[in-house]
């Protein structure tokens, strides 16, 4: 009598083994689907074969054959590049670029940058958005044409070189301070001197 109970203990753990087992592996699976020029990212739920929206990218490019299941290892790139994408387009618009659109892009790119070299691609145009902010609070001061203009145009500039830039950056930096130091330097010695103040003679 033991023994059949023993059985029908062994094949009813086994198959709910096998589901517990498929739910935890799903919940690590993703899902790409495009819909209305968007591609959607979906996830695995706990439970076989089951999932939800994790994402949507209106107007990305989705891959030209769709898996049935994807990893997050593939997914989370795509994600990235989408945003820096995003990022970029802005940049490349005419007139002042919307440096907070940009960084908030970026930043939400640096969110799914599951590498190193992700991660580095997405600080390397922050730090550049950076040192363009600086580079224009500088040239916006340094217009005023006034010793306390350039004072102040250094001081960004300053903030710019304590950046990670490349070395084509930081040697524009570096030589626009050089520049901005000789402007002062020059403004003071041409700057007219104070009359000496004498006392009155007795």
């Amino acid at each position: 009598m033991q023994k059949p109970i023993k059985y029908l203990a062994v094949f009813l753990v086994i198959p709910a083994a096998l589901v517990i087992y498929s739910s935890f592996s799903n919940t690590n699976n993703y899902y790409i689907k495009t819909t209305g020029g968007a591609v959607e990212i979906h996830k695995g739920k706990f439970a076989p074969m089951s999932q939800e929206l994790f994402i949507v990218l209106p107007g990305a490019q989705a891959p030209q054959s769709i898996k049935a299941v994807y990893s997050k290892e593939e997914v989370f790139p795509l994600i990235f590049n989408y945003y820096i994408n995003k990022a970029d387009a802005i940049l490349d618009m005419p007139g002042m670029p919307d440096f907070d659109g940009i960084k908030f892009y970026l930043k939400k790119a640096l969110s799914f940058g599951i590498t190193d070299d992700l991660r580095k691609k997405a600080y390397a145009r922050l730090n550049s958005i950076d040192m363009m902010i600086l580079q224009y609070k500088a040239d916006v001061a340094a217009s005023k044409e006034t010793v306390d203009g350039f004072k102040t145009a250094l001081e960004y500039l300053k903030k710019a070189a304590l950046l990670d830039l490349n070395a084509d950056q930081n040697k524009l930096v570096n030589q626009k301070i050089e520049s901005l130091a000789a402007k002062i330097a020059e403004s003071i010695a041409g700057s007219p001197k104070t009359p000496e103040v004498k006392p009155p003679v007795k």
